[in-house]
Parts: structure tokens; sequence; C-alpha cells
């Protein structure tokens, strides 16, 4: 007798669409606060939905995570292994999601990804009005401040804000939130490739590598902000650097593994797909990154109007690869001004108050780029101004970079002559630390200076493809020679003076496939290179 569903017109599926779900709890099989390790069964097919859950805690109860990065500060690197061999690995992971966050939508950002990631990169009117003291006077009146700031329970002003009580770390686990990590943002390969653990003769490995600031030992090595940062202290408003620690709860750190179960023919389907003996592979795209300095500056002279601009050549190592898209950022581990023969010291010296140690940062006059692939220039003449950074970076992904503008440039309020300082009448942010009872205009996260926002998450990408977007079809062999990144124009200042760093990230396309139960990895051309 017939099947009612053979009946339906259209379908055309010979394979029946039966799939179920089993969905377990993996814990780590060792773990500390400098790495775990998580070892699956080969067992169905791995779903790019598995997520990893993670919560930290404070010595003071006043911590939250960097407003740009997120839980992704806690992963220093992230290693796929299948057997000896590394399928995907990531380092410098919070600059890179930092990076990539910025296309999600602000309603997105503001709703779902502050809850789950503790990212807060989208901006909201502060809750000022415009009068003080019976004048429309308040400067601050209009001015911006991270979503969801509440006003001080302890002073019910509205110019006295404090970090949301669901973003701020607590000093237990049973007061502090549980961030998550979809197992896919730490291995592109996911995002294509659901990994069919039933063929794999070898076990499948998750090495997480952890920053840590767990003790004033870890904080003076590494600086505060390497894991969350602080609220300021309600007596020394922007305070130096804070000796609070934070540390990772090693038991509620878990793995909610989903494993997908297909029909047999549908199994059976996906074995042919990855059989390196008939030449198959599936494209899956890695991540290689790369850290390279911008030069040792040499002393400013303060009070000169000095701004200088140096010239700077990069050689990103990426020959023989296949590359869809390059995305570089740049960060001062040390924000110490060079002045006048010494070291201007920012407060605080070692870290940003809001984004710890994963600010991306603007440069005060906009620096000038170009990028030279295979002998060739990418751009007719070098990319200035942050609007068309913007637009190339958009191409990316063929989506729009959703950031306020005061986060991503420095253009908008800066002199344009001079060293190109900061207009404090053109500050979309309040540079105020106390409220007006003190003395001030507005109070910020208990007294931090807003301004350290500003300039804050800046970034700069290319998309090397033929066309917009990431398709793991369009993208280009690079030849011999290693793609250059040439910046011709690289400004500083007395107050931004800082020896930087650039942090390169390169999405490149490799090939999946199994031969006898063991995995093949491609490089390059679809084509084996070797086995």
């Amino acid at each position: 007798m017939e099947k009612p569903s053979d009946q339906v017109l259209g379908k055309t599926e010979d394979i029946p669409a039966v799939m179920r779900v089993e969905s377990s709890t993996l814990e780590p099989i060792t773990i500390n606060d400098n790495n775990a390790r998580f070892v699956f069964e080969n067992k169905g097919i791995l779903s790019r939905d598995t997520v990893l859950q993670f919560q930290l805690t404070t010595s003071a109860g006043v911590g939250f995570l960097p407003i740009g990065a997120g839980i992704y500060s806690l992963i220093k690197k992230a290693t796929l292994r299948v057997g000896a061999k590394r399928i995907c690995e990531i380092t410098d992971l919070p600059f890179y999601r930092s990076m990539t966050h910025t296309y999600n939508t602000p309603s997105y950002r503001a709703n779902y990804v502050r809850f789950m990631k503790g990212i807060n990169n989208t901006l909201v009117p502060n809750q000022l009005g415009t009068t003080l003291g019976g004048a429309n006077s308040n400067v601050d009146a209009g001015k911006f401040q991270p979503t969801g700031g509440e006003v001080a329970v302890s002073t019910f002003k509205p110019e006295d804000t404090v970090v949301p009580k669901d973003m701020k770390l607590g000093t237990t686990p049973e007061t502090t939130p549980c961030w998550s990590i979809y197992l896919r943002e730490l291995f592109p390969i996911l995002e294509s490739i659901e990994l069919p653990l039933f063929l794999m003769n070898e076990e499948v490995v998750v090495d997480l590598e952890f920053n840590k600031q767990t003790s004033a030992t870890d904080v003076a090595k590494n600086g505060v902000g390497t894991l969350c940062c602080f609220e300021a202290d309600s007596v020394t408003p922007n305070p130096g650097e804070v000796l609070h620690v934070c540390s990772l709860v090693k038991e509620s750190c878990l793995m909610y593994v989903d494993t997908i179960y297909y029909a047999n023919e549908r199994m059976e389907d996906i074995d042919r797909q990855t059989d390196a003996t008939k030449g198959m592979a599936l494209k899956y795209t890695d991540i290689i990154s790369n850290v390279a300095s911008m030069g040792d500056q040499v002393p400013i002279v303060a009070g000169t109007n000095t701004l200088r601009e140096t010239e700077v050549i990069h050689q990103l190592p990426l020959s023989g690869f296949s590359v869809k898209n390059v995305f570089w950022c740049f960060n001062a581990p040390a924000r110490s001004s060079l002045t006048n023969g010494g070291q201007q010291k920012s407060s605080p010296e070692f870290y940003n108050p809001f984004y710890g140690k994963y600010g991306m940062l603007a440069t005060p006059k906009s620096s000038t780029f170009d990028i030279r692939v295979n002998d060739s220039l990418v751009f007719p003449e070098p990319i200035t101004n942050p609007a068309l950074k913007a637009t190339e970076a958009s191409l990316v992904y063929n989506s729009p970079v959703y950031l306020h503008t005061a986060l991503y440039s420095r253009d908008s309020y800066t002199a344009k002559t001079g060293e190109f300082a900061d207009q404090p009448n053109a500050l979309p942010i309040s540079s105020s630390v106390a409220d007006i009872a003190g003395g001030g205009t507005y109070r910020l996260f208990g007294g931090l200076n807003g301004t350290e926002l500003l300039g804050g998450q800046h970034f700069e990408a290319v998309n090397l493809s033929t066309m917009p977007g990431d398709a793991n079809d369009d993208s280009i062999y690079i030849n011999q020679k290693p793609i250059e990144v040439l910046h011709r124009k690289f400004a500083t200042n007395q107050h931004t003076n800082f020896r930087y760093n650039a942090y390169y990230f390169a999405e490149v396309v490799k090939g999946f496939a199994l031969k006898n139960g063991n995995v093949v990895i491609q490089q390059g051309p679809s084509v084996v290179m070797a086995q």
C-alpha cells in the first residue's frame, strides 16, 4: 500500500528526512585555572549548536566583562584536534570576536548578546535632563552611555549610574551570571560542516587555554582587565590599577552537546561526501592569526601640538592558502604614553576601564592603509576615510558594521589641525567622574571616565574574494609572496603615543575529508596536496 506522503506533489527527496537529536552534558576530563580538555564520543554527528558554559567570580563583586570582548576574554587559545591532527585553532579570540560581533544588529547585541556573552558595546542616551541648578546648563544631557546602565540604588540620582545587575559578576557561583559560547564561535568549521564523529577512528578533542586573573601575582604579571574590569571606587574615582581578582568557576564549566542521528541512508550519504579516496572534500573556514609590532615610538614633546605619522609594512605569511578575508586592529598592551623622554601613565596604566586589555584603538588622525596581494595592490588609492574603511569592512560579511561612530573612529570629535586633540564640546560621552552633588555632572559605572570608550572599537577588514560575502567557494589563492599590509600613515600624538601591536586574522578556506576513518586536511587548491 502506498503511503500518503508518496502522493505529495513536488516531493523529490529520495532519502527519508528522519532525524533525531540527543542532548547530553559533557564534563571536562581535565580542568584547572590554565586549561581544560573535552573529549567526544565517536557517535553520531556533532551539531553546530553545541555550547560551552562558563561562570566567573570576582573578589569584590564590582566586576564586569570587557564590554567589547565579553566572555571571550576568558579564552586565550582554543584548539580542535582529531587524534594528533589539528583541525582548527584560534588565538587572541577576544579581538577576533570583538570585530565579528559588530556585524550583529544593535538590537540583537543589546537584547541577546549582552545577556549571553557580556558584550555591551551598544550606546543609548543617558538619563540626564538639561536642568542643572535651575538652568538648562547640564553639558552631559543627551550624551551616550552603554546600554542597560542603572541608577545607583545608594543615591537614586540619574547622574549616578552603575553596572547593570545582569552584567555584574558576583562573588559566589550563586550570585554571578552564566555565560555561553557556541562551539562554532571557537571553530568556524562547524559553521559549514557538522562533524561526522561516527566515521572517525581517532578521538575528537577540544583544548581550551584560559587567561588568568586569579591572584595578585597574575595581576602583576598580566595586568588587570585580562578577564574582567571593575567599577570605580566610590572614594577614589577612576582609580589606577585595581588589585581585584577574577576566577573561573571550574565546577560549572560544562559543554552541552547536541548529537544528530539521521536515517541510515542519510548517514551513508554523509560517508560518501567526505570520502577522500574519491577525491571528495568539504570546504570549511579556518582562522590564521598573527601579531606584529607597529614599531617602537620615540617620545613626543608635550604641549607642542605634535602629530607624528609613520609608515609601517607588515607581511602576513599566507603563501599556499586560499584567503577570503583579512581583519586587523591596533592594541597597546601597556597604555603608557611616551612624552618628554619619559612615560606619561594613563589611568589605569595597564588596561582600559571598559575594554580591559582588548581595546581596539583608533588613531587620533585616521590612519592610511593599502594591501598588496600576489604583487597587486587591492586599492588604486590608499584608504584613509573612516566611512570608506567601514564600507570595506561591510563587504566581508555583506553586512554593515553596526557601531556608534564615536566607538569606531575619532574623526567626528577631534580637531583637524595640530595634534588632532579631542574637542571637549564635541565629545558624545561624558568625561565627568562625579555626580552633581560631588561637583560634577555625571558619574558612569561608579566614576569611570566615559571618554575611555571613544575610539575603542576600531578595526579594519578587507574582503579579498571576487564577490561580497563569506562563501567558502569564493577565495583567492596566495602565491609564493606573502600578503603585505602597507600602513602608509599611522598617526600618534602626545596622548596616544603607545607601543602598539597590530593583531591580524585571516579567514582561509581548507578542505575536510576522511580516509579509512582518518582525517585528511587539504590546504589551498581543491586537490589533495599530500597523504
